[in-house]
């Protein structure tokens, strides 16, 4: 018999299907979608493998070696994720190795007692002091080094996980004498001992909720439809979508069906999860990037056994095993956070609709500002829409919304960040023991420092953006951080171009925004959630839960704010720097600004308190600024689509991206021309449907010291991408070019 397998760890050179003998004593052990270690190369050195098929015989003209031997008896990978993995390949144009990183948990190969890599402090007293004297260069380092001086030592793995970074910084922090990093032999029955995670929280009482008649016929058009798989429910912020969701899941849990629950934000998943144990105590999973490997390796092993059937999980839980799923509900559809961003830039969205359809179960999208390719497909009948024009809360309406032209604030000589209507809301809203939620979708205090002498900047010497001034760092105060690759520098007191000491704070960020509301109203509690202060697992859900439990009174913060949080006391939302999300140079930009505009605005006013909103800007004719006061998806959409169709975006062609690197610019030009007329080339032959557009250096040139040439292809579907995208890998596989590939590309 003959084993056809992938190799995990394969790059695009041995990104193929490699026949092997199977031996006589692995025979009715050896199953498609396990894991097997086999013997590769002239070296023989030995590699984990995964199982595609199984066969009598082979057309290979080599002398087969065997399958050495099982590294799981189970199959890691059933027969519908084995075709869930051959359609990220093909429609990413990625390895199989990536793929199988993205769906199967690293741990599974790590349980057998071997050695674990273990972090420690070489001393608290040295690394109290590398913090103290700013001798430490990344933020990613002061994170691990504040983290470690709590917990005194972590598993490599762990701590990587814990704070979402890379091994370089722990690397530079060991090389600098500052931790040590050392092998530590764990047993099996250690590494087998089930982990709890944060999200193991207890069951909130059940609230007794009686649907209106738009929820009901939403849950009944869904369990009923026999022709119609694919459901848009579609209503206004407040509408009562998760109580939908709620019911149809109890319906198929009653039938013995499985439900996958997605949601884009890691920080809705305690709030999903909770919500989910009010209705169903048991039988929950939770699968997202925060986890530690060894939770999320103890959660994918209760799913694949089929001991639960509700699934909750952000991007990457789309992969889940699943036993049994009878429906995949992605809440937010519209969301960005549901496309990867990583190795392998996959749209969760996508994939769901693929994993449906291939298994004849229903997909269930949800959101007040759905994706304007959702919106338009609905409209066209391939997938049936479903309507919630009201709020679900007895007497709730939407909220009034007041468009505030801040060149007249300045004008009238207020210098605030509050225009005069926004603080006088503010005002009597606290006044009244309510809450307030301030948006500014800008990290740091301020957006950068320049120079008044010489009129520059001051960048990141390893990329090519201007630093951000953050004063509340880490307990450290006023450093220059780059957002891009995490370099820190102390704020200098001089220009370090022409040493003047005329130097101007630029640009309003959420830290200088929470200073002004502390200054401005004394007596308020403020909290502020950014990616600095989330940056630890359980941050998310502490800052909603003091909010949501009234222990702070302003909430401030990025865009994260903006996600599907439900505070019934929150009655005045204030959006500055509106415009700062408008003139993105993206062709989503509106569609962008419009979501979150809304989606902010629908904090306000879900409970019996009515709700105001203020948008701040310098734009106040804007018809973005327009749809998004009224809350009028539909006239926004009319006028979206008109503008990709008459430029040939999105839904109308499907748009990918390349991206070249290197260290040296003039070499990263050369190859960006190289590959570009490669892909002519092949456009000859892939059809005269696919146009090449460009190379031209990337919008951000430079990032952590290598230069960056993209490439923008549009062409007919995203098939047509797919494949094109497939053949270059593998044209240039070995010639040492850095090429990435995205389809629906957001760079």
């Amino acid at each position: 018999m003959i084993a056809q397998v992938v190799l995990r760890d394969c790059v695009w050179q041995t990104n193929k299907i490699y026949d092997y003998l199977v031996p006589e004593e692995l025979l009715g052990k050896i199953r498609k979608g396990q894991y097997v270690r086999v013997l590769f190369g002239k070296g023989n050195r030995a590699e984990v493998a995964l199982v595609l098929n199984l066969k009598e015989t082979s057309e290979s003209n080599y002398k087969l070696k065997s399958v050495d031997s099982l590294v799981e008896e189970e199959p890691v990978l059933n027969e519908e994720q084995l075709e869930l993995l051959r359609f990220v390949v093909k429609r990413y144009s990625c390895t199989y190795g990536s793929a199988m990183h993205q769906m199967v948990p690293a741990l599974v190969t790590k349980r057998t007692g071997r050695s674990q890599l273990v972090v420690s402090l070489e001393s608290q007293e040295k690394a109290r002091q590398a913090l103290e004297s700013e001798a430490v260069g990344s933020i990613q380092q002061i994170r691990a080094l504040e983290w470690l001086l709590e917990v005194e030592e972590m598993t490599l793995a762990d701590l990587m996980q814990e704070l979402s970074i890379s091994r370089s910084p722990i690397d530079t922090l060991a090389k600098n004498g500052l931790v040590k990093i050392r092998s530590v032999k764990f047993s099996a029955e250690e590494l087998q001992k089930k982990e709890s995670s944060e999200e193991e929280l207890p069951a909130v009482p059940k609230e007794e909720i009686d649907l209106n008649a738009e929820q009901q016929a939403a849950v009944e058009t869904v369990l009923s439809e026999e022709g119609k798989k694919e459901f848009l429910l579609f209503g206004v912020t407040g509408s009562g979508k998760t109580e939908v969701y709620l019911r149809i899941t109890e319906k198929i849990l009653s039938e013995g069906g499985s439900v996958l629950y997605l949601v884009p934000e890691i920080s809705l998943t305690p709030q999903t999860v909770a919500r989910i144990r009010s209705h169903f105590p048991t039988r929950i999973a939770v699968l997202h990037s925060r986890m530690t490997a060894k939770e999320r390796y103890d959660s994918w092993k209760m799913i694949q056994k089929g001991e639960v059937n509700i699934v909750v999980g952000a991007r990457s839980a789309v992969f889940a095993p699943v036993q049994n799923l009878k429906l995949i509900i992605l809440d937010e559809e519209h969301d960005s956070s549901y496309k990867a961003d990583t190795l392998l830039r996959y749209s969760a969205r996508d994939v769901a609709r693929y994993r449906a359809r291939k298994a004849g179960i229903k997909l269930l999208l949800g959101s007040a500002t759905p994706s304007v390719e959702t919106f338009y497909a609905a409209k066209l009948g391939y997938m049936k829409m479903l309507t919630l024009k009201n709020r679900a809360v007895s007497g709730a309406v939407l909220p009034k919304v007041d468009i505030v032209d801040m060149q007249k604030e300045l004008e009238g000589n207020n210098r605030s960040m509050f225009s005069r209507k926004l603080y006088t809301a503010m005002k009597e809203a606290l006044s009244r023991g309510e809450q307030v939620m301030l948006l500014l979708n800008r990290r740091g205090f301020s957006q950068n420092i320049y120079c008044t002498s010489c009129r520059s900047m001051i960048r990141c010497p390893d990329c090519d953006v201007p630093m951000t001034l953050h004063t509340k760092t880490m307990g450290r105060h006023k450093l220059l951080i780059c957002h891009y690759c995490g370099k820190v520098i102390p704020k200098p007191d001089t220009c370090p171009y022409c040493s003047s000491e005329y130097l101007a704070i630029r640009g309003d960020g959420v830290q200088k925004l929470e200073d002004w509301a502390e200054q401005d109203f004394p007596g308020a509690r403020v909290l502020r959630m950014d990616q600095d202060t989330t940056s630890y697992r359980g941050a998310h859900e502490k800052i909603l839960t003091a909010f949501k439990n009234h222990e702070a009174d302003i909430l401030v913060g990025t865009q994260m704010i903006a996600k599907g949080h439900d505070f019934p006391k929150v009655s005045v939302v204030g959006i500055l720097g509106a415009d700062s999300v408008l003139w993105q140079s993206d062709y989503r930009a509106r569609e962008r600004a419009f979501q979150l505009l809304a989606q902010i605005s629908g904090r306000a006013g879900r409970g019996d308190v009515p709700g105001r909103v203020f948008i701040q800007t310098l734009c106040p004719d804007s018809e973005i600024y327009t749809y998004a006061a009224s809350q009028d998806y539909e006239k926004f959409f009319e006028s979206e689509i008109k503008y990709r169709e008459q430029l040939s975006y999105p839904p109308f062609r499907a748009i990918g991206g390349i991206m070249i690197t290197h260290e040296n610019e003039e070499a990263c030009s050369m190859q960006a021309n190289m590959v570009a007329g490669t892909l002519r080339e092949m456009a000859v032959n892939l059809g005269d449907d696919m146009m090449i557009l460009g190379p031209c250096p990337a919008g951000i040139p430079r990032l952590m010291n290598r230069y960056r040439y993209q490439i923008v292809v549009r062409a007919k579907n995203k098939g047509l991408l797919s494949d094109g995208f497939t053949k270059l890998q593998q044209s240039y596989a070995g010639y040492g070019i850095s090429i990435s590939t995205d389809i629906d590309a957001m760079w």
